[in-house]
């Protein structure tokens, strides 16, 4: 009889033990906001702030949206933005281009994928 309350026991705690490990984390997964311009892979990296951007000549618009877990391949596609909005250089830099979203006004900052590798070693 003991012997069958252990076993039993060992397999209920095998089960949660395995159950558990398959639900680890949370259960959004989180992807990165890409796009695509002439080859080149831009990181989403949120609101403009303070002016430190602003907006110059205008590159093209989203033409394909693509899953948020799919990295997107053709020139301007992303997995982020919507087909439509509008893609800019920045006067600043020419590693950053700046989006106009449609659902805000606002404008995104999307950075070229060696940016802060780059800004980094200037230190």
């Amino acid at each position: 009889m003991l012997r069958k309350s252990i076993l039993s026991l060992l397999i209920h705690l095998f089960v949660l033990v395995v159950l558990s490990g398959c639900n680890s984390g949370s259960s959004e997964s989180s992807y990165g906001a890409y796009l695509i311009i002439d080859g080149k892979e831009y990181t989403w990296q949120g609101d403009i702030e303070n002016n430190e951007f602003t907006v110059a000549d205008k590159i093209g618009e989203v033409n394909k949206k693509v899953d948020k877990e799919v990295m997107p391949k053709d020139n301007l596609s992303s997995n982020f933005l919507e087909v439509g909005e509008k893609i800019y250089s920045s006067n600043e830099d020419s590693k950053v281009v700046l989006v106009k979203r449609e659902h805000d006004g606002n404008y995104d900052k999307f950075t070229e994928s060696d940016y802060y590798k780059e800004h980094n070693s200037e230190d």
